[in-house]
């Protein structure tokens, strides 16, 4: 990707999130000028992806529940890197485990190739409905991709052939994402097919752990596929701040807040 392309990508994927930016957290997070945001929200409205309104911009209607894999995979990529690396500590040697198609997940079986590689993890099942895991763990471990009906844009399979073969299985520790979170209502996702998968996977793990970055917090999405006291734990970065950690934790749910360090 060239630099506008990148400064795109990683607008529109806070517009998914936040709906509507105004300019000074633009130009903190692109780390551009308060003229060159104005040129470039220009640029996007022309191009139909954003609408100008006062003070900044949001996120164009025919946009609102696209999601984009090509989008998401660039952005927050260190607070991810690290979720990730977190939830690989917790896979075992001869565990059973699912993994979802999400980005903060993909860092995750990235985590977990170097712990194959330098054999600190051994004989482990991944069980899967992304098809990007094949070009990361499938090379170092078992792992039984589920079929059904490929969505190009989520680089993953779903559906009712899915969901079929779903119910043949059932793994130690789930690791899924999750478009939004909070306590009223709960685990979300931007379509229903997505949050079916999701919800068969919680019933059918022994527990379900969820990898999110903060800015996930405290939003709403389209559907809900769990309660987040239906899950073991929810992996982010500090950014989630003291306030929401703690009310997540006195309902019960445990919040590992991982570090992420400059390089």
């Amino acid at each position: 990707m060239t630099k506008s392309e990148l400064r795109t990508a990683k607008l529109l994927e806070m517009l998914h999130v936040d709906k509507r930016l105004n300019v000074r957290t633009v130009t903190e997070a692109l780390e551009i000028s308060e003229a060159t945001a104005r040129r470039f929200f220009s640029q996007l409205e022309e191009q139909g992806k954003v609408i100008r309104v006062h003070g900044g911009v949001q996120l164009a209607p025919q946009l609102g529940y696209d999601y984009s894999y090509r989008v998401s995979i660039t952005c927050r990529q260190k607070e991810k890197a690290f979720i990730g690396r977190a939830a690989a500590d917790l896979v075992e040697d001869h565990d059973r485990i699912f993994l979802d198609s999400g980005t903060t997940v993909l860092k995750m079986a990235e985590a977990l190739c170097m712990k194959m590689q330098t054999g600190m993890l051994k004989n482990i099942v991944v069980l899967t409905n992304s098809i990007s895991h094949i070009e990361t763990v499938a090379r170092l471990c078992k792992v039984i991709l589920l079929g059904g009906e490929i969505r190009v844009e989520r680089r993953d399979v779903c559906g009712s052939v899915t969901e079929k073969n779903l119910m043949l299985f059932h793994v130690n520790k789930a690791f899924l994402g999750a478009d939004a979170i909070s306590l009223k209502g709960g685990l979300m996702t931007t379509d229903e097919r997505t949050a079916n998968i999701n919800e068969m996977v919680v019933e059918r793990s022994d527990a379900a752990f969820v990898l999110a970055d903060s800015r996930k917090f405290n939003k709403s999405s389209f559907i809900r596929y769990a309660t987040i006291r239906d899950v073991e734990a929810i992996i982010t970065d500090k950014g989630i701040g003291p306030d929401q950690a703690r009310e997540i934790r006195n309902s019960g749910i445990r919040v590992e807040i991982v570090e992420v360090q400059n390089a």
